[in-house]
């Protein structure tokens, strides 16, 4: 079978079962190069001529080649092209299209754990401080769109959710009585994600005071369950692309630097802020929404504060003996 036409089956395959957005895109991308650099470095165009050493091939040429922006390839990025072209050769397999002792011989290369450091909470009053926007809009439209993003950056910062969740929110997901959010998912599953009060009242006053002079510049005057949540100043639906333009420009306005001012990270602050003030892991990986435990931890930036404080409160040689064993202690039989 021709590789192109192998990958147009495994893309189909993969929208049929409902994979997210950001799975299929992955898939398109760097399925895509790899079949396109196996056309121009080795000239295979079939999947009669794959073999473990054209995928050993791909993760060193990633690793020796600069990106677009002439930096190297991070161990992340590279793991994430492997994992998709390995997902297309466990596929092919299933499919009994290549033989399986090709991904049997291959391992994906370790990925160095990155230290990611996230805001502090000086830094997020800073963001919410530079939330104002369009100075040269009408006073109504200005209102509208600083309530806006502070609402968006209020919601990323106390829920936790991902940035196409966000996106993809409508009026029907909101339930102002009960303060919850309906989220549609990775993995096509849909879940009730909690917001506090705090956080609550950016949305609540943007929804209820300012969300409607948007819609109007739209011609929108009546409010659907499935219209979008949020807006942008035409009217029309915000898009990914409209939120990461926002976080570009909150990076500007507040001059944070060394950290990543974006959606994600506000993410990270979320799971990193829960888990030192003490809240149960498990609760953090429901609210996240993430499979395992395992998946939460990654999120966890601890500083070396946090770290210190919790250190010095269970410091062994702090020990009484009473906490500490003597023994088996006594059970059903004789001294």
């Amino acid at each position: 079978m021709l590789l192109t036409q192998a990958m147009k089956d495994f893309m189909e395959f993969h929208e049929i079962d409902n994979q997210s957005q950001y799975t299929l895109r992955n898939y398109r991308l760097y399925v895509g190069s790899f079949v396109e650099w196996l056309r121009l470095k080795h000239s295979v165009t079939d999947t009669d001529d794959l073999d473990v050493k054209h995928l050993r091939g791909w993760i060193g040429y990633l690793q020796k080649t600069p990106s677009k922006r002439g930096k190297a390839y991070k161990d992340s990025t590279i793991n994430i092209c492997g994992v998709s072209v390995l997902a297309f050769f466990h596929w092919l397999e299933q499919e009994g299209i290549i033989d399986e002792s090709v991904t049997r011989r291959f391992k994906l290369p370790r990925v160095e754990k990155e230290f990611i450091p996230t805001f502090t909470a000086e830094e997020v009053q800073r963001l919410f401080d530079a939330c104002e926007d369009c100075k040269n809009c009408a006073p109504s439209i200005r209102k509208a769109l600083t309530a806006r993003n502070k609402a968006i950056l209020a919601v990323f910062i106390d829920t936790g959710i991902r940035l196409s969740e966000l996106v993809n929110l409508r009026l029907g997901d909101v339930d102002k009585d009960l303060r919850l959010l309906v989220v549609h998912r990775k993995g096509n599953t849909w879940q009730q994600v909690p917001v506090s009060r705090d956080g609550f009242k950016f949305l609540h006053e943007y929804l209820t005071k300012h969300r409607k002079h948007l819609a109007e510049v739209g011609d929108r005057t009546l409010a659907r369950k499935e219209d979008a949540v949020f807006l942008t100043r035409t009217g029309e639906p915000i898009t990914i692309h409209t939120v990461e333009s926002l976080f570009l420009r909150l990076k500007e306005r507040t001059g944070i630097d060394g950290k990543r001012v974006s959606p994600h990270n506000c993410r990270r602050y979320m799971a990193t802020a829960q888990l030192a003030m003490g809240r149960s892991p498990l609760d953090v990986q429901r609210q996240m929404g993430h499979r395992t435990l395992k998946m939460t931890n990654h999120y966890a930036s601890l500083t070396v504060e946090q770290i210190q404080k919790s250190h010095e409160q269970f410091s062994p040689l702090r020990a009484k003996d009473s906490w500490v064993s003597q023994g088996l202690g006594r059970g059903y039989w004789d001294e």
